[in-house]
């Protein structure tokens, strides 16, 4: 629960601690994908994981939604999002 709660602001100016990154859970199936609404792009290689795909927001949850799956849905939804969030360490 303390998780959920920073994790729905930890997008600020474009910008997201990793730590914050690691913790976000990856949507990959949904109801109803006109509901989910994009933040941003995020291409990342990080200590452990590589992220490559796109930060979004479903019922004012914070989400990750893999290349894969916006490729598999882009003939159905509109990704477009031109900004790029911005992932940093703890050292800056």
């Amino acid at each position: 629960m303390e998780w959920e709660k920073l994790l729905r602001n930890s997008v600020q100016d474009g910008k997201i601690k990793e730590l914050y990154l690691r913790k976000i859970p990856v949507l990959k199936n949904c109801e109803n994908w006109k509901n989910v609404e994009p933040l941003g792009y995020v291409d990342h290689k990080g200590k452990y994981a590589i992220y490559k795909g796109m930060l979004v927001k479903l019922k004012d949850n914070l989400f990750f939604v893999n290349e894969k799956t916006i490729e598999a849905l882009s003939q159905y939804i509109n990704w477009k999002k031109a900004n790029k969030i911005t992932v940093y360490g703890d050292d800056h």
